[in-house]
């Protein structure tokens, strides 16, 4: 597995972006401050990784404080 992107918050949640070439996947890891990890996966291709940033993205204003 290759890291693409990370990101951490003050308040120990972890958002990560990373990619599976020999699988062809591209994975979001979201996980919340004491809690497991919301793992999503899309096949590793043009169409699916603009949908796959914007739920990256999605996942990190979670945990943005407001």
């Amino acid at each position: 597995m290759t890291a693409i992107i990370e990101d951490r918050f003050a308040s120990g949640a972890q958002v990560s972006m990373g990619m599976d070439r020999d699988a062809g996947e591209l994975f979001v890891f979201h996980c919340p401050a004491g809690q497991g990890c919301i793992v999503s996966k899309w096949p590793l291709d043009s169409y699916h990784m603009p949908i796959a940033m914007a739920h990256y993205e999605q996942c990190c204003e979670l945990e943005r404080p407001t």
